[in-house]
């Protein structure tokens, strides 16, 4: 099994493209059509929030040994993990889960908005996760139906 030099990932390749971000891989970079440049974007942005989860999978077990009670700290740490995980390679139920996830951070941003300028941050990381992951190209990446390059 090769990896694919645009999506990373190690898939099959269904008739010479990459299952997973449609793309041959072994093109070059710079030959890549508009359509297969977005594939590409938007794959290694999955790429990229799934390192912010791991981030925060760390971030969030070094905070669990500060509080009396580290339950629901290590919760969300595992909750993080698994989504780090499943979106690095692409799994449609971390799609799902993480849209939810995103969706949930940033109304509980918006109902503490009050308490300071802090969960503005948070809004605005919540609606970056839903671009990266929640557009329709991630989506058919995660579904593996991007149409095949022509």
């Amino acid at each position: 099994m090769t990896r694919c030099r645009h999506c990373l990932s190690k898939a099959e390749l269904r008739n010479g493209l990459c299952s997973v971000c449609g793309i041959d891989p072994e093109k070059e970079p710079k030959a890549l059509t508009a359509a297969e440049k977005k594939a590409r974007f938007h794959a290694r942005g999955i790429l990229l929030v799934a390192l912010c989860h791991l981030i925060g999978t760390i971030c969030g077990l070094i905070l669990a040994t500060q509080f009396p009670s580290p339950g629901p700290m290590l919760i969300l740490a595992l909750l993080n993990l698994l989504l780090a995980f499943g979106l690095a390679r692409y799994a449609l139920a971390a799609y799902k889960g993480a849209t939810i996830y995103y969706f949930l951070i940033g109304m509980v941003n918006v109902i503490s908005i009050q308490a300071g300028p802090i969960h503005l941050a948070g809004i605005a990381l919540a609606l970056l996760g839903l671009y990266l992951v929640g557009n329709g190209t991630s989506k058919a990446i995660f579904e593996r139906s991007l149409p095949a390059a022509e």
